[in-house]
């Protein structure tokens, strides 16, 4: 799926319906933490974005591709929390490891992201981690940013004031980069906080990984 830049941009940082300061939320992400390439890629483009002030950055550490949340700390026991990473390791078991490529960003409504190529094994994962959640809870959460469909991105700054987004595009298109091929093996469920003002982020820990094709 191509997703196009857009003509405007809003804040990513709207109240988002369950969030509250400290309260914690278990997800499936990709993350990068092993992935010098990619961190270089993203700093690149940050850099190119330095003079537009209505935006907030996101840390290498802390980049990632969000998957499939499960639900919030609060309302998983730890009973629930095992049978569902079972549920996913088994079927993630039976998905071979992946490449992925990234190169250019696009502007979306909240963020800056890059898509990685090809999209279609990003999707099978997502696909067999609902469907993992599901055969333990009955069915999968979807989230308002899905309502469209699943879009697998990697954000490089979330938009915190809206506007315009052309001085994005054309900061943007006049940086020139190579693109960077990343290695996916494992599939991580975190423990995830949004934590706003002053930092304007997503923290986590790493729960347990799963692993691709590992039966």
């Amino acid at each position: 799926m191509i997703i196009e830049n857009a003509d405007e941009v809003r804040s990513h940082w709207w109240p988002r319906e369950g969030w509250r300061p400290g309260r914690l939320v278990y997800t499936w992400h990709l993350t990068f933490e092993h992935a010098p390439q990619l961190h270089q890629l993203s700093e690149r483009y940050q850099a190119a974005l330095d003079g537009i002030g209505s935006h907030n950055p996101i840390p290498a550490q802390w980049l990632h591709l969000t998957m499939q949340s499960i639900g919030f700390v609060d309302e998983i026991s730890e009973w629930q929390l095992d049978q569902v990473s079972d549920a996913v390791a088994a079927r993630l078991a039976g998905l071979a490891p992946i490449e992925l490529t990234f190169h250019r960003p696009t502007v979306i409504g909240e963020a800056v992201v890059l898509t990685p190529t090809p999209a279609e094994p990003v999707h099978d994962i997502w696909r067999e981690i609902r469907t993992g959640i599901a055969e333990v809870s009955g069915n999968a959460p979807t989230a308002a940013e899905q309502a469209k469909g699943f879009r697998p991105h990697v954000s490089l700054t979330y938009i915190n004031i809206p506007g315009s987004a052309k001085p994005y595009i054309e900061a943007l298109e006049a940086t020139e980069t190579d693109a960077v091929s990343v290695n996916v093996d494992q599939v991580a469920l975190i423990v995830q906080n949004r934590v706003l003002d002053p930092e304007w982020v997503y923290r986590w820990h790493t729960h347990a990984t799963v692993p691709l094709g590992v039966r």
